[in-house]
């Protein structure tokens, strides 16, 4: 630190003692920025002065700009996202300068991170980094920013756990890093690491699928990315791996995303955007439920009575009367961009609000941004940002329930011949098989929860030293994370199931205070000795993180008051983590004549989730590309080929162990009257380790001639070490388990981005978009026996996790003991017989999209196909226990449970789990229709009254085509965990969503 106080000191006395150069002549330049290929006029592109840092301007909806410099002659760089720069020497004043600028088509130009601090164009880049722009990111309208992101990167497989309102979320990158550590990527936002937790609210409580605090929690909550307004993003990049990542260290296995938001631009005068949607959702699809009144074969089966000769009650669907709501969406955005040569702002505000497919749920988002950066000199310039969200969600009571407190849990047991609706009167038929009346739930049973969130972030870029080709600049970046969660969940004692329980009337209060913040400081030295460029950076970071969740859990309510000062028993549970990380990197980079590019760099870390706090560890990468198509031997082949890329790199990252792995919690006991404290089953390990994962990846770009074509192609391999598993432990300590750092893992995968612009002219152009991802992975070593993780059992579908086996593998009943169908047919009661019933990991996942534009109108859309990946469909047991499964009575009931049983004729005597369903699916995921009226009839129609005008109509997910039984085979009953995502148990269904969108600017 003390050196880094030392060049501030040199900079400080850098600046004061430069002297001030007085120019005598006045230029003035003018002029319009066009697209090369149609002539049209380019609104927002910016013009720099080489020479002068402090002189610019951007170009209006015409296209058109002015400067007024004080030199005889300058050098202008122009920008424009998407466009090659372009740079334009003037000499004298010019007021009828015309540039044009090439769309680039390939994304050669566009600047990927290398480092903290640094980064190299993406023709030179050795990593596959994943880039979204704000019109890639939402050309559909989307709730949450990571809904948009599906289908649209290689190597990033998004799926939703549930489909209540609010989110609930999962991004993975390159498959399976972890078994029991964190496997979601570390996300910043403006370079302030932000949450992304999914925390629980207490609603397993209330439903009984598990104990409160347990560790594979079944609640089904949002996660925090959600609280992100999509609107405000400028674009993202995506380090899939540790071999781009590593400079992140020991928290940065799982990937890591880096969001940049939008920010002020200089401008003749302040714009002014505005977006309006209205919308509506829809349940996206049926599984199915049996008609008993048109056929009562089975019934005596079902219900051990013989079938009416007539029923008094006509068929009800119950999936329309529960999940059959149109939920109405309208959202507005309003955001106030500008700037001058010294100070560029960004203003925006929004409110969405969304209700769900079923009555009393919904989603509401209200959002305020505010950025601005500074130029204080030449040399220094400060960024700064803050945002206020306030988001609240009802979301219903779904998923797992053990006391049918779940409105598909009670569903399943629901025959369409009894009306269970609500009555005129206003209560409700008690059924006596059931115990709840799902109708009286989503009447009457609140799961609310509600987030205020506040995050800032500040820049300081100050070039210190500037002389010949040596630039040395000083960088800190940093900021604060900070929301409150609040959930309430709360059961009147009027209810069915209350009335049935010992002390009736339940209320659940969370509140969680989170807080993230962190800072990172570097140096930047980089020095150009004509066609060599060497880039030093080194830096230092500090990260902390706190949260404290109180849960009280109040039972025996008096009345209908959910107060729970008044109730007959109250519990509590806290939980609170704390984490303090120090990290320190050093990294270089060497570009050589913009052909060869090297890189290599360190970065060590320490953390207080670690057994020894102390304690460095080391995480090494480097990385190397060489642009064929620059060399002499391309020359023959360039106007075809016009580039080509082949890139390696590699790179170590880390996966911090659960909090619960280092220390030991205590059990609270009473005996006589006295409190006291006992060792629970697992204790803590205080020598426990980060998991270490090495990543190798080869890859290799190619782009067509004026931007035909381009293909991305890359291939990875990991290696995990120190996997995280839990031992068994002699008894004579007082426990039996213990965290310890114990097995391998081995994952590669193949990842593929095409994209073509096949036609491209004055009024008609078609660009297509295909990604392409493959993973899969293996357990290669184990120092504690196998064991079976995840869902309830092996007898209902369970996870293996054995050497020689994808950690994602399925195994059931027939999965272990004597079965002749398995690869070790004579396997001992009770011994693993080798067979897999089915695997989590997909066999691959395709995303395709399109746009197409005509004088005006853009058609684009995108559909998603993901080839296998299986899931545990529990919600079909026990709709088949309820006889409510569509195809009940029918023959292939009839197979499931005979093999259920053990009497199946295909293999009789084994007794197997059936209710393994093949996931695949195609999702059209986006569709948008959109008209952008020209300055011609706007000028015409509206008077000049606005900059811009567009109206599009949207939809999102709908349509889905599966022969999965289920709502939707994207699917987690317990949430974004490592291993045992894939199970199903009565979900929150999936909705799809039409918009209409009107966009103006002023």
């Amino acid at each position: 630190m003390k050196s880094i106080l030392r060049l501030f000191m040199l900079g400080a006395c850098f600046l004061a003692l430069r002297p001030i150069h007085i120019l005598s002549q006045e230029i003035t330049v003018s002029g319009t920025v066009l697209d090369a290929a149609t002539n049209e006029p380019l609104a927002g592109a910016i013009v720099q002065v080489k020479e002068i840092r402090s002189a610019g301007a951007v170009t209006n909806v015409n296209g058109k700009f002015r400067l007024l410099l004080k030199a005889e002659k300058a050098t202008l760089i122009v920008k424009l996202v998407g466009y090659k720069p372009r740079t334009v020497p003037v000499e004298g004043s010019k007021d009828d300068l015309v540039i044009q600028l090439t769309e680039d088509l390939l994304k050669a130009e566009e600047v990927l991170v290398t480092g903290v601090a640094t980064g190299v164009k993406r023709e030179n880049s050795p990593n596959a980094i994943g880039t979204l722009s704000a019109q890639e990111l939402l050309p559909a309208p989307a709730q949450t920013t990571e809904q948009a992101l599906a289908g649209k990167v290689p190597g990033l497989s998004i799926s939703q756990n549930t489909g209540a309102p609010g989110g609930g979320i999962s991004l993975n990158l390159r498959g399976v890093s972890t078994l029991v550590g964190n496997s979601q990527p570390l996300i910043f936002v403006d370079g302030v690491i932000i949450s992304n937790d999914q925390i629980q609210g207490g609603l397993d409580a209330l439903t009984a699928a598990t104990g409160v605090g347990s560790a594979r929690p079944q609640g089904q909550p949002s996660n925090r990315l959600a609280d992100l307004n999509p609107n405000d993003i400028a674009d993202i990049q995506i380090l899939k791996g540790p071999s781009a990542a590593a400079v992140y260290g020991a928290k940065a296995a799982a990937g890591v995303i880096l969001i940049t938001t939008k920010q002020g631009t200089i401008a003749e005068k302040t714009s002014i955007e505005v977006n309006q949607q209205f919308g509506f959702n829809q349940l996206l699809r049926k599984q199915g439920t049996r008609n008993w009144q048109s056929d009562t074969s089975g019934y005596f089966s079902a219900f051990g009575t013989p079938a009416p000769t007539s029923f008094a009650v006509p068929f009800i669907d119950y999936e329309e009367e529960l999940y059959g709501r149109t939920g109405f969406i309208n959202e507005t955005s309003v955001s106030v961009r500008g700037g001058n040569a010294t100070t560029l702002f960004y203003f925006s505000g929004s409110a969405r609000n969304e209700e769900g497919i079923v009555a009393n749920t919904g989603y509401r988002r209200y959002a305020t941004r505010l950025s601005v950066s500074h130029r204080l000199t030449n040399d220094i310039t400060i960024d700064g940002s803050a945002s206020y969200v306030n988001s609240g969600s009802d979301r219903g009571v779904t998923g797992n329930s053990n006391n049918n407190v779940s409105i598909g849990y009670a569903a399943a047991f629901m025959p369409s011949f009894v009306d269970y609706r609500r009555r005129p009167d206003g209560t409700y038929l008690d059924p006596n098989n059931i115990g709840s009346n799902p109708f009286e739930i989503i009447d009457k049973v609140v799961n609310n929860e509600r987030i205020d969130r506040v995050t800032a972030s500040g820049k300081l870029d100050w070039d210190l030293v500037k002389s010949g080709g040596h630039n040395l600049k000083f960088v800190a970046t940093g900021g604060v994370d900070f929301f409150t969660q609040v959930n309430q969940v709360f059961s009147p004692i009027s209810t069915i199931h209350e009335r049935a329980s010992g002390l009736p009337g339940r209320s659940i209060r969370t509140n969680t205070p989170s807080q993230f913040s962190n800072l990172y400081t570097s140096l930047v030295h980089r020095y150009q000795d004509g066609g060599l460029s060497f880039t030093t950076s080194a830096g230092v970071q500090f990260e902390n993180r706190n949260s404290n969740s109180v849960l009280v859990f109040a039972s025996g309510l008096a009345a209908e008051s959910d107060n729970i000062n008044q109730a007959a028993s109250i519990q509590q549970l806290q939980t609170v983590q704390k984490q303090y990380d120090q990290g320190i990197y050093f990294q270089e980079d060497v570009d050589i004549s913009g052909t060869f590019f090297l890189t290599a760099g360190l970065r060590m870390d320490r953390s207080s989730a670690n057994g020894d706090v102390d304690k460095f560890y080391l995480f090494p990468k480097g990385g190397a590309s060489v642009l064929l198509s620059k060399l002499s031997f391309w020359d023959g082949i360039r106007s075809t080929v016009e580039s080509a890329k082949l890139r390696f790199s590699a790179g170590q990252a880390g996966t911090f162990a659960p909090a619960v792995a280092k220390f030991t919690t205590l059990g609270v006991n009473n005996v006589g009257g006295t409190g006291g404290l006992s060792l629970p089953a697992r204790i803590g390990n205080p020598n426990i380790e980060p998991e270490r994962v090495t990543e190798i990846e080869f890859g290799a770009d190619f782009g067509l001639a004026k931007g035909f074509a381009s293909l991305e192609f890359t291939y990875f391999t990991r290696g995990i070490s120190g996997l995280i598993l839990e031992s068994q432990i002699a008894g004579s300590s007082g426990s039996t388990l213990q965290f310890k750092n114990g097995g391998e893992m081995s994952t590669n995968g193949i990842e593929v981005a095409l994209t073509l612009n096949p036609i491209r002219s004055a009024t008609f152009a078609w660009n297509s978009r295909l990604v392409f991802t493959r993973t899969r992975a293996e357990i290669t070593k184990l120092t504690v026996p196998a064991f079976q993780t995840g869902g309830f059992g092996v007898a209902l579908g369970a996870y293996t996790i054995r050497e020689g086996f994808a950690p994602t593998s399925i195994v059931g009943s027939q999965s272990f003991g004597p079965n002749p169908k398995a690869p070790i047919p004579n396997a001992a009661p009770g011994q693993f017989n080798g067979l897999i019933i089915g695997d989590e990991q997909p066999d691959f996942i395709l995303g395709f999209a399109n746009t197409l534009s005509f004088k005006g109108f853009d058609l684009y859309f995108l559909w998603e196909w993901k080839r296998g990946g299986d899931v545990i469909n529990l919600t079909r047991f026990l709709t088949d226990l309820g006889g409510t499964t569509a195809d009940w009575g029918t023959d292939a009931y009839r197979e499931r449970t005979a093999r259920r049983l053990g009497t199946s004729s295909a293999n009789p005597g084994v007794r197997e789990t059936p209710w393994v369903e093949d996931g695949s699916f195609i999702k059209l995921r986006e569709l948008t229709l959109s008209y952008t009226f020209n300055r011609d009839q706007t000028d015409k129609f509206f008077g000049g009254l606005f900059t811009n005008l567009k109206v599009s109509f949207t939809g999102r997910n709908l349509l889905l085509f599966t022969d999965y039984s289920g709502y939707d085979p994207e699917v987690s009953n317990f949430g974004s965990i490592a291993i045992g995502r894939s199970i199903d148990v009565t979900p929150f269904p999936s909705a799809r969503s039409y918009y209409f969108t009107l966009g103006f600017g002023l």
